[in-house]
């Protein structure tokens, strides 16, 4: 058993939205008055899309984003397991005993009002609180947080990156909606343009906002710049495969497998198909020109 006391919060955290946010101030505030270390305690993968491939939900974020977002929000420890069909089989009360308590010496818990664990997410805050008041274990289960009138949740915020609503969707993470990678080789139609863009694919799984030209700053180098991002699959050039493609204003070096943030502001416009090459270049200089108004 882990000697240490732990006050752990639960939870997936898809997006570390200001909800999850939350419930970690209340972690840490708790614990500090009881003396305890606090933890994140989450999953690699979605619950749901191993136990159900079928109906997979694709993530805000990738794990290793998650992971980090979460380690700068002041914990002492972020666990993240990795999710199986072992785990999803425990019940309620062995999730909570072997795991929780046995294995992290659970001294205190934060949960949202929805949490669910257990097989079948058939344990709820009730049984949860259940199960701590017989070991003397204090739950703090969360009210919803709403924004504008809506429930802030990572199902809200997915539904509002699909519809390219940017700006509710940062207000809702409590940051700017992020992408990252390494720049991969394109086709090279942005340098024969003149307008060379730095092009990162998203790993397998992980949401892609709506298609359209957004508004963006682009960190690479330790340095930010000013930077206009296209999604989508490129219908001038009849292409099928969703891209990310950053023109980088100001930058003229070839990134190509360098390390890039993509922090997103607005939608300027939807993604379009021209006629030609030549209505492309005037619309992207055009677009440059508005993101310069932008800032």
């Amino acid at each position: 058993m882990n000697s240490t006391g732990w006050g752990i919060v639960l939870g997936y955290f898809d997006g570390v939205h200001i909800g999850h946010r939350r419930l970690i101030e209340e972690l840490c505030r708790q614990s500090s008055k009881m003396g305890l270390k606090t933890m994140v305690y989450t999953f690699d993968r979605h619950p749901q899309n191993v136990i159900r491939p079928d109906l997979y939900i694709p993530l805000i974020y990738s794990p290793e984003e998650k992971y980090k977002i979460l380690c700068g929000l002041g914990v002492d420890r972020v666990e993240m397991t990795a999710f199986h069909r072992g785990i999803s089989q425990m019940t309620p009360r062995q999730f909570f005993e072997d795991i929780l308590v046995k294995g992290y010496n659970m001294k205190y818990g934060v949960v949202g009002f929805n949490y669910r664990f257990g097989r079948g997410g058939r344990g709820n805050v009730r049984l949860l609180n259940e199960f701590a008041a017989e070991k003397g274990i204090r739950i703090d289960v969360l009210k919803p947080v709403k924004l504008e009138g809506h429930l802030v949740s990572s199902s809200y915020i997915r539904r509002l990156l699909r519809e390219g609503d940017i700006k509710r969707a940062n207000g809702c993470l409590g940051r700017n909606y992020t992408v990252s990678g390494r720049v991969i080789k394109g086709k090279g139609r942005g340098n024969g343009m003149g307008i060379p863009t730095a092009n990162i694919r998203l790993p397998e799984g992980i949401l892609y906002p709506a298609m359209g030209v957004y508004a963006t700053n682009t960190y690479t180098g330790g340095k930010r710049y000013k930077s206009i991002t296209n999604v989508g699959v490129n219908p001038t050039f009849n292409n099928d495969r969703t891209s990310i493609e950053t023109y980088i204003c100001g930058l003229k070096k070839d990134l190509y497998d360098s390390y890039i943030e993509v922090e997103f502001f607005e939608r300027i416009r939807e993604e379009k198909k021209f006629a030609c090459k030549e209505e492309l270049i005037k619309q992207i200089e055009l677009d440059i020109k508005n993101l310069e108004d932008y800032f």
